[in-house]
């Protein structure tokens, strides 16, 4: 529909942009050119014609443009809202089937699977929607809001991603409290999780507190450690950056990065 849509509105502009040029030619007549040159006189026919049909052109190209623009972003929303509004239904749909706790455990194993596979794929919107069906008919499935938080991130709906994260971590830890034993996704792993959405999306002061959070609970993590080192650094932060850098090295002396992380650091106030 908008491609037709978009022919249409070319042929327009091709038919208008004739039209002007026919209707500019007789404005020559209106010139005084007794006294120029014929050699002069072409030249300067020719530099009025292209003045005049460059600010018609322009005006009539920019009039159209907006149209088009309208029109393409009126088609979008229209098709955005209908997709919703058919994925709505879909969800619905599948919350209200009544079907047997065993169809319902193959239904989500089956859903899982191909959400990772997407994931594996990086087709990250197919894979929203599967977890999303995953969280409507489970809603204490801690894989899938973590997993969904992750989709997000990669979507770049930050918002989402936060909100999802943030359940999940409720989530974590109501079940670790409920059911007192070691989580597949433990608050830690959720506090990382968040601490690397919020670097991405620019908001370093909030990854700082996230990693914290999970320091706090797993104090020698080298990846945790290595995080709020790196943060420590773009915070110019030199005596925090100091301290994470020797914990790191206690936690992982292999670590191939120490001695660029140090150079890092000592260049830090000497900018």
């Amino acid at each position: 529909m908008i491609t037709i849509i978009s022919l249409i509105l070319i042929l327009i502009s091709l038919i208008i942009i004739i039209a002007i040029v026919v209707r500019k030619f007789p404005a020559l007549a209106i010139l005084d050119v007794e006294n120029i040159s014929k050699e002069k006189e072409a030249k300067f026919k020719d530099m009025i014609i292209k003045a005049r049909l460059d600010r018609d052109l322009v005006k009539f190209s920019g009039f159209f443009s907006n149209i088009f623009l309208k029109i393409n972003s009126n088609l979008s929303n229209l098709l955005k809202r209908a997709q919703d509004n058919l994925r709505k239904m879909k969800l619905k749909h599948e919350v209200n089937k009544d079907i047997s706790f065993q169809k319902k455990e193959k239904r989500l194993k089956d859903l899982k699977r191909q959400a990772d596979e997407f994931i594996k794929a990086e087709k990250f919107v197919e894979a929203e929607n599967n977890l999303v069906v995953i969280i409507s008919l489970d809603q204490k499935n801690l894989s899938a809001f973590f997993e969904l938080g992750g989709v997000y991130k990669e979507l770049r709906k930050y918002p989402e991603a936060r909100q999802t994260y943030e359940y999940a971590l409720k989530l974590s830890k109501a079940t670790y409290k409920e059911k007192g034993r070691r989580l597949s996704i433990s608050p830690q792993e959720i506090y990382f999780a968040l601490a690397n959405l919020e670097k991405k999306a620019g908001n370093i002061a909030a990854s700082y507190d996230n990693v914290l959070e999970a320091l706090e609970i797993e104090p020698s993590s080298p990846r945790y450690l290595d995080l709020i080192l790196d943060l420590s650094i773009m915070k110019k932060d030199k005596v925090a950056s100091w301290q994470y850098l020797n914990r790191l090295s206690e936690a992982n002396p292999e670590n191939n990065k120490l001695d660029e992380r140090r150079r890092e650091i000592e260049e830090i106030g000497e900018e």
